[in-house]
């Protein structure tokens, strides 16, 4: 009797645990609003830019279901790598701003703290837009620090934020321009080569070419003159 009752026990141990995590699951989706706090993202959070270019990158406000009134957004960003070309805030829900909105270029910065009057409750409002040229190839992170904040429209300034999702961009070169440079001697551009003697060749180019002008430098960026050679 002692081991048919030890057997039904243990056969009985899955059906228990899955019992349990149904009831744990259950009663996540009926957990109070206020266990979910705001989050800040980026929106791209992430693409493939050609130097030079510029973009896009919002800054979005989600409040998960509750009213907030205000909000500081802390940003650093790599200086070598990006710049930002527009020194304003553009559209925003914040219609209040506690300061000047503050954007540096040489530290890599950006600092906003603002009011929104009468409280707001979205899923995704734009607190900002900034606009970033991209300097230099390579990988920038656009990263949301803790330093920034979420307060909710309680009448105690109560802190919501939750969540920071920042953005990894990808800064690649342009495709080349004019007509393709072969080279003999030094075929592969990624390689080094003892030989000190280099030979370059111009590919078969549509159209007429009377002239040509060209610069060697280590910038792959640096565009030539329109004086021929």
């Amino acid at each position: 009797m002692l081991k048919k009752t030890v057997d039904f026990l243990g056969s009985s141990l899955p059906v228990l645990a899955t019992v349990a995590i149904f009831f744990s699951a259950l009663s996540f989706l009926f957990l109070p609003a206020d266990v979910f706090g705001s989050s800040i993202s980026l929106n791209p959070a992430g693409g493939s830019f050609i130097v030079g270019s510029t973009f896009d990158i919002s800054v979005i406000l989600d409040t998960e279901g509750k009213s907030v009134n205000a909000v500081g957004v802390n940003i650093e960003f790599p200086p070598n790598k990006l710049q930002i070309v527009s020194p304003s805030v553009g559209k925003s829900i914040v219609g209040i701003w506690a300061n000047s909105p503050q954007f540096d270029n040489r530290g890599g910065t950006v600092a906003l703290n603002g009011l929104i009057q009468n409280g707001i409750n979205t899923a995704g409002g734009v607190i900002t837009t900034l606009t970033f040229r991209a300097r230099s190839t390579g990988q920038a992170v656009v990263k949301l620090t803790d330093k920034s904040t979420v307060l909710l429209n309680d009448g105690r300034g109560t802190e919501d934020l939750n969540l920071l999702q920042s953005g990894i961009y990808s800064l690649i070169l342009p495709p080349p321009a004019g007509p393709l440079v072969s080279s003999e001697t030094h075929p592969d551009q990624n390689k080094w080569y003892s030989n000190s003697s280099l030979v370059l060749s111009l590919a078969s180019y549509e159209g007429r070419v009377d002239n040509v002008s060209y610069i060697l430098d280590q910038d792959p960026l640096t565009a030539p003159d329109n004086v021929s050679e």
